[in-house]
């Protein structure tokens, strides 16, 4: 895993703020470059917004060079940061083009946020983001309610489903928690859409499937990583809600299990159940009670 350039995408709001620590704590683990850029976008925000008071495009420029300054002025480090200053009729749009040109390994943004400078984060920015960045993108809230924001993560969550797609986002998840010296969580959601008449009775047969379920995934990960990769990991296998909603069991159990960062990639499927669908990992990135690292499992 190799991580020289690190991109922060921010509107000065609590929800970058709170993005910003994970995006230094990476850039800083990894000795990479951190580049911290906003997006200023030709429509953006109400008419009420301090950017309407900005009428010269001149001086509107300066303040948000200052605004850029100021953010990079509160790291402490003494690490290079790069700011950056974009005009764009999409955010998403900018953001993916600059981590193009610029050869960013990995984006580090908030999610949910809003600022004076109107909504740059709302409305699936982030989302956007995470669904066509060809490299990993970690999201982080500013406004949920026991939110876990611990850029030193202590303990991680891949989620599994037999695919060669999961074995690669577990594969992800179990690089970043060596770099961390952190406990990694497997996890495994039996899950599919079941009609309601029927479901106490998928959930008994599912329920005593499960200790052999347990013993198979133990293999496939032991058979895929070597007899060594259960060293520090625990697998967990849960059964859903019957509705085919796998998000809801996945950020549940981060919560309960006080995860520090989730992996998840942005698709995969088996023969069983879709556990890593875009949609889900879109689901988990709206919920999540910590951070998010999602990245797309090529072929």
């Amino acid at each position: 895993m190799e991580v020289k350039n690190v991109l922060h995408p921010t509107d000065f709001s609590a929800a970058s703020d709170h993005a910003l620590p994970h995006a230094l704590e990476f850039a800083g683990r990894f000795g990479a470059e951190l580049t911290i850029i906003h997006v200023r976008t030709f429509f953006a925000g109400e008419g009420s917004a301090e950017e309407f008071s900005h009428f010269d495009s001149d001086e509107y420029a300066e303040f948000l060079e200052k605004e850029l300054q100021k953010t990079s002025g509160r790291l402490k480090t003494d690490r290079s940061v790069k700011t950056v200053l974009r005009h764009s009729v999409s955010a998403a749009s900018a953001i993916l083009e600059f981590s193009e040109e610029d050869g960013s390994d990995l984006i580090v943004m908030g999610t949910h946020g809003r600022s004076a400078l109107g909504r740059f984060f709302l409305g699936g920015v982030a989302e956007k983001v995470v669904r066509h960045s060809s490299v990993p993108v970690i999201t982080v809230s500013a406004n949920r309610e026991g939110y876990r924001d611990n850029p030193n993560y202590g303990r991680i969550l891949a989620t599994f489903d037999f695919s060669e797609h999961s074995k690669k986002a577990v594969l992800r998840a179990r690089e970043i928690a060596e770099v961390y010296g952190a406990g990694l969580q497997i996890l495994y959601v039996v899950e599919q859409a079941i009609h309601p008449g029927y479901y106490d009775a998928w959930r008994e047969q599912v329920a005593s499937e499960l200790p052999q379920i347990a013993a198979e995934a133990k293999r496939s990960v032991t058979a895929t990583f070597g007899e060594n990769a259960l060293d520090n990991v625990d697998i967990f296998v849960e059964v859903g809600g019957g509705d085919g909603k796998v998000y809801r069991e996945i950020t549940e159990f981060a919560r309960q299990n006080g995860v520090d960062l989730i992996v998840m990639g942005t698709y995969g499927l088996s023969g069983v159940e879709h556990i890593l669908l875009g949609s889900t990992t879109e689901r988990v990135l709206r919920s999540a009670p910590c951070p998010v690292y999602a990245y797309h499992l090529s072929d």
